[in-house]
């Protein structure tokens, strides 16, 4: 069912979808919101929690909205440690990439070529998400171990669905090659997300204490990457 609410004053048709979870679930695609909820959530709590996510909201609706694919082109913006930067294409010898001033220089031997820009970036975001996930990775561990959790092996993907993913059997967590894009904080809930997963397979209340005991104050980190959502897509 459709209703409508007002965001920052302007007005936002949302779809409500009645189903059985546990919790207030968003998505944002394609210009559309939706919203997810048990039977019994009033209304007033379902707005009340899209007012508190409406920044979010109303940046996922404006990267949604009909506009030219990204030409990789000077000007153009990304996000880097959940703070944007303003592309810079240059013209150069061997591509390169780096990050600050508020821009991301990306120095490519054929700058007019948005294919090329493109690879240089992309493998940018992966070697940059690798690093700070292994880190992540590395500050967390001595937490897990005592508790018998292996080593794990770290691999990188690009995935449109989640941020990570653990498969306790085989001792390995998958990272999300864009999680450069996410403040550091958030990856590092990420990381022990996924580590968690490795005393418990499911999202059980053992599980969620089990991650209290590392980051605390997970439940707002969550939150906040829930805010880069749309960066999945």
């Amino acid at each position: 069912m459709k209703h409508l609410l007002f965001l920052d004053g302007k007005p936002i048709e949302y779809t409500l979808e009645r189903k059985r979870v546990k919790n207030i679930n968003l998505r944002v695609r394609g210009g559309e919101v939706i919203v997810s909820a048990a039977r019994w959530v009033p209304r007033s709590v379902i707005e009340r929690f899209l007012l508190s996510r409406g920044e979010m909201i109303l940046r996922a609706l404006e990267r949604g909205a009909p506009r030219e694919e990204r030409r990789w082109v000077s000007g153009e913006r990304l996000f880097y440690l959940g703070r944007e930067l303003t592309l810079c294409v240059e013209a150069g010898g061997r591509a390169a990439v780096t990050a600050g001033d508020g821009l991301l220089r990306v120095r490519v031997r054929t700058p007019d070529d948005g294919a090329c820009v493109e690879r240089a970036v992309a493998g940018w975001y992966r070697a940059e998400s690798e690093r700070l996930c292994r880190e992540a990775c590395g500050r967390l561990y001595p937490r897990f171990a005592p508790l018998g959790v292996p080593r794990p092996e770290i691999r990188m993907r690009t995935m449109r669905s989640c941020w990570g993913n653990c498969r306790p059997e085989r001792g390995v967590v998958t990272f999300n090659a864009r999680l450069a894009s996410v403040p550091e904080a958030c990856i590092e809930y990420v990381a022990a997300h996924e580590l968690t997963h490795f005393l418990h397979a499911d999202h059980s209340p053992a599980f969620y204490a089990a991650l209290a005991e590392v980051v605390p104050d997970w439940k707002a980190r969550r939150a906040r990457l829930k805010d880069f959502a749309p960066l999945l897509f």
